[in-house]
């Protein structure tokens, strides 16, 4: 069986390098000309699309997780023999 022998000093020099590189360059790794554009309008419009498509799975998470919630309540509740609206009136009157 061969060996592969791991270099530790040449395997942190390489990263010392990249490291070294990604500091005095940043320019060149921006993301996107949108990101980094000088007019405020493209900018703002960037904002909010990063904004609606980081909230709108979220949304999607939680109303999918509400109406599981709902629907589990009326099937108990229908398996009880009573229907929903009875429950809510019994629960406020409390």
């Amino acid at each position: 069986m061969r060996y592969v022998r791991f270099d530790l000093a040449r395997w942190l020099g390489a990263l010392g390098a990249a490291g070294l590189l990604i500091a005095l360059l940043p320019d060149v790794a921006a993301a996107c000309p949108v990101c980094f554009d000088a007019r405020d309008e493209n900018r703002q419009a960037f904002i909010a699309t990063t904004a609606f498509m980081s909230l709108l799975p979220l949304g999607m998470v939680a109303g999918a997780g509400l109406w599981i919630r709902k629907r589990s309540r009326a099937l108990d509740e229908q398996a009880e023999g009573r229907p929903a609206a009875e429950r809510d009136i019994e629960e406020h009157e409390v």
